[in-house]
């Protein structure tokens, strides 16, 4: 019994040790499997992670809300001084170190690579139309290269004492002080704003001032959907800024605060005549309370005392003291009626002077009522900073044109102005494109309802100011719309009407007659854009009309006659010698043929265009660059 017994404790022992392995086996395998599971989670949690992190970046990169401050900013590297890359700080700094006319030199090779087509229109990436047949029919604007080569006579390159002239510009070696224009946007309607701005830049381009752009800000009626979109703007935001700078070799463009950076410590009172800083020493005022800004530019720049319902701003042929003195005495001439009675608004209706006539008849046209002119002389030439204010209170306000204020002593820069202004100051692509479908959506309504005597889709256009408009007499109702309309249209066929008007019910009048059509017909064709700049749309469809009716006293009215003008002058429309259009005003019973007839500048000067704006600027082209 003995060795069975111990066989059995053998056998025992060998099932319990193989019960042992057998339970090592299966804890290791469950430990591995946990493991397994474990490392799957970790891996897992670390891609989520990931994921979550590029994620976060991604809508922060490219969020709605931050996409135009991404442009902002995209625009201010790639061409503004003091926003390059690390990369090419040290080749930056080489290049300030030179001095201003090296730097000079060195921004003119970057416009020369940086240039872009403007007098295209490039919709391929806003949306269409594909066609190009189609964004084509919205240029109005030209291409002329040797404009963009042209530079004031009032450069510091040109007036620098250690400077010389010469067609190929500046060299590195040679020394001398950029000189700017900084300003204070106007406070009304976009329209009202554009209209200053466009004054401000051709006063830089003509005085060779670098512009100063006003920090980023709200602008009033373009607030709508604030947190969803944006609704601060700078200039940049409406306009080919960026394009304009890269193109001109004479014309250049910074922020705010670039401009404060810079002159930091350079800045005196101008009473005092202390060194004076920005208050707190703030350079970035973006979105920011302005008020102690524009107080700060005043203290510490001559402010330009000039009002255009009393004054010609008037900007001598050169730096030469005897132009200076050449148009104070034409000016002494017209007002003493040396020459015979000083010409009024009047005596310009239907008899347009040809656009190279001396200046001394070209002063007297743009006179009108005023009596004095406020010269660019040399004193004001000599300050290295000046600032132009906005204040009602004080009669501070440029509600202007600029060829209606500023008066060149030279025909060919008064007319390189205006062409600096058609064919570079106008909307950004994403506008005009979006634009272009309308029309060309517009058109193909047209031609629908007509397609035998309409192929090309022709369709009338209003402009019908309502909403906080002031002015009330041109706050009629839509029967007297029709009234005074009526004989200029066809009856049945399309009318756009471009309108702040908000109970479309109002237009039944005009509905009876017309197969009316407004501007939120066609919102499915601008998915995505911002809704503030649906005034401008607004414009641009307008201005495609064979025929126009518009506010008057409205700028955005004007502006859209100006657009017509441009196109007219293309296109070499019935009238365009002398500057007319088929445009016409609902009211005042005296102003609605208005536009028919050539119309020199008159008081209030913001009330309309006038045809000076586009009637044969393209004359003298090839004359720019000649010596007198």
């Amino acid at each position: 019994m003995a060795p069975s017994r111990q066989s059995s404790r053998v056998g025992s022992t060998l099932l319990a040790s193989e019960q042992d392995n057998n339970d090592d086996t299966i804890r290791r395998k469950r430990g591995e499997q946990r493991q397994f599971r474990s490392g799957i989670f970790r891996c897992f949690a670390i891609c989520a992670l990931i994921v979550s992190v590029f994620n976060i970046a991604y809508h922060e990169a490219y969020h709605d809300e931050n996409i135009a401050e991404m442009a902002a900013d995209l625009f201010r590297r790639s061409h503004f001084r003091t926003m390059g890359t690390t990369s090419n700080a040290d080749s930056r700094g080489t290049i300030e170190a030179a001095g201003p006319a090296a730097i000079f030199a060195a921004d003119n090779q970057q416009k020369k690579s940086l240039s872009s087509e403007l007098a295209g229109l490039q919709c391929e990436d806003h949306g269409g139309p594909s066609d190009p047949s189609l964004a084509a029919e919205m240029v109005y604007w030209e291409d002329i290269p040797s404009d963009s080569e042209w530079i004031s006579p009032f450069h510091p390159m040109h007036t620098s004492s250690t400077s010389t002239r010469g067609q190929g510009g500046v060299s590195a070696g040679q020394q001398w002080e950029e000189k700017y224009l900084t300003f204070e946007p106007d406070k009304g309607g976009w329209n009202n704003i554009r209209m200053a701005m466009e004054t401000v830049l051709v006063m830089a381009a003509g005085m060779g001032r670098t512009l100063v752009l006003p920090p980023e800000k709200g602008m009033y009626l373009l607030k709508k959907d604030q947190g969803k979109q944006k609704n601060t703007f700078t200039f940049h935001d409406f306009f080919e800024l960026d394009s304009v700078a890269a193109e001109h070799r004479g014309f250049t463009v910074i922020t705010m605060e670039e401009f404060l950076v810079r002159k930091k410590g350079k800045l005196f009172h101008q009473q005092t005549k202390q060194v004076m800083d920005p208050p707190r020493g703030q350079t970035n005022w973006n979105g920011k309370n302005l008020g102690e800004l524009w107080a700060f530019l005043r203290s510490v720049s001559p402010v330009l005392p000039w009002n255009p319902k009393t004054c010609v701003a008037g900007i001598p042929a050169s730096p030469d003291p005897a132009d200076e003195a050449a148009l104070k005495s034409a000016m002494e001439d017209i007002i003493s009626e040396k020459y015979g009675p000083k010409p009024k608004p009047e005596d310009f209706i239907g008899k347009p002077p040809p656009v190279n006539t001396t200046a001394a008849v070209r002063l007297g046209e743009l006179l009108g009522e005023r009596k004095e002119i406020c010269l660019y002389d040399s004193i004001l030439q000599a300050a290295p900073v000046l600032h132009i204010m906005d204040d009602n209170k004080a009669k501070a306000r440029l509600l202007t044109h600029s060829y209606t204020f500023l008066f060149f002593q030279d025909w060919r820069h008064d007319l390189w102005t205006k062409r600096f202004v058609r064919d570079h100051i106008r909307y950004i692509d994403e506008i005009v494109c979006a634009a272009a479908r309308i029309v060309n959506a517009v058109r193909e309504r047209a031609r629908k309802r007509d397609p035998g005597n309409n192929p090309d889709g022709l369709y009338d256009s209003f402009a019908v100011r309502r909403g906080d408009f002031q002015y009330k007499k041109t706050r009629v109702e839509a029967d007297v719309l029709y009234d005074k309309s009526k004989d200029q249209l066809q009856k049945g066929s399309v009318l756009y009407i471009a309108t702040d008007e908000r109970k479309k019910e109002f237009f039944k009048p005009l509905t009876e007659h017309y197969d009316v059509t407004y501007l939120d017909d066609y919102v499915e064709l601008i998915p995505g854009i911002n809704t503030n700049y649906y005034g401008m749309l607004d414009q641009l469809v307008a201005s495609r009309g064979r025929v126009f009716f518009g506010t008057f006293f409205s700028s955005l009215s004007g502006y859209v006659n100006r657009m017509r003008g441009y196109h007219a002058q293309k296109h070499k429309l019935p009238g365009w010698e002398d500057g007319i259009i088929q445009s016409y005003y609902f009211v005042p019973n005296d102003k609605k043929f208005l536009m028919t007839e050539y119309r020199s500048p008159k008081l209030p000067l913001y009330m309309m265009e006038f045809p000076t704006a586009w009637r044969q600027i393209d004359h003298g082209v090839k004359e720019l660059h000649r010596s007198n």
